[in-house]
């Protein structure tokens, strides 16, 4: 019997915490990704999120130019994007998350976060909000 693979949304926080500390628990989730054991969900808003972050000038020292093309290739390539086709206004203290949770919505999958906004919801209409330690340890 075969299982389903967790379904997902990455938070950008994920993304480059994965890229900057390849021994993290954001990396381990990201090569789980890279690996094929899970489904990542995504946006055109969250990829363009992903590459404007992954380009600021304070993370140059931390990533080379081939890695971080790496990472977004890989992320934009592998994950399954989709356009949410409702806008929530969940998060009051930083509206700019809630594309995390319209696409989670959308793909009906937990967000992997860790993002403080984001992580003190927990749950959202039926979605749920984790750390990539805490899915770690759910599924891992």
């Amino acid at each position: 019997m075969q299982h389903e693979k967790p379904k997902v949304v990455f938070d950008t926080n994920i993304v480059v915490s994965a890229a900057i500390s390849i021994d993290g628990n954001p990396a381990r989730v990201f090569e789980l990704f890279l690996e094929g054991y899970l489904v990542n969900y995504t946006s055109s808003d969250i990829i363009r999120e992903v590459k404007d972050v992954l380009s600021r000038e304070h993370l140059q020292q931390y990533l080379s130019e081939e890695f971080k093309e790496f990472m977004v290739k890989n992320f934009e390539m592998l994950s399954v994007v989709i356009e949410p086709t409702s806008f929530e206004d969940a998060i009051k203290e930083d509206p700019k998350d809630n594309k995390f949770i319209d696409c989670a919505l959308a793909a009906k999958a937990d967000i992997i976060s860790g993002d403080r906004h984001l992580l003190r919801i927990k749950h959202y209409k039926g979605i749920g909000i984790i750390s990539a330690r805490e899915f770690l340890e759910r599924y891992w």
